[in-house]
């Protein structure tokens, strides 16, 4: 059984307007940060974990969210945000109110801060991936 989050980013690469399309099996959701500073998990689109028995769940669901220009979508795997002895709410409540923090940074320095923000002691893997939308 795995995880995963399947997404495409639909629009023009300079001017938007901008959709993200996106289906999530058991995957934390994306994190998406606008450049008003506002924070949202996509929660939609989750279905079962890839391989979960047949006859388990209808079909895959999938869910579609316009993104404002500037903003910044954080795709992540849960070894970010799940700490031994630690709730996952906890975890997702440390990772917006840092993310947040972070968002009118460079990609680069949103990377680096964010990951030492997190407390170390995760047992599981890693990664973390930032999509920057231009501003008109």
């Amino acid at each position: 059984m795995a995880t995963l989050v399947l997404a495409l980013l639909e629009g023009s690469p300079h001017t938007g307007p901008w959709t993200l399309r996106w289906t999530s099996a058991g995957h934390p959701p994306p994190l998406l940060l606008t450049w008003d500073g506002q924070a949202q998990y996509l929660e939609a689109g989750q279905g079962l974990l890839l391989g979960a028995p047949p006859g388990t769940g209808g079909s895959r669901p999938s869910a579609a969210q316009s993104l404002p220009p500037g903003s910044t979508l954080l795709l992540y795997t849960d070894g970010l945000i799940e700490i031994p002895g630690s709730d996952l709410d906890t975890g997702l409540a440390r990772l917006r109110r840092h993310a947040l923090a972070l968002a009118h940074e460079s990609l680069d320095t949103l990377y680096d801060q964010l990951l030492a923000r997190m407390p170390p002691g995760s047992t599981d893997d890693v990664a973390l991936l930032a999509l920057r939308l231009p501003t008109p």
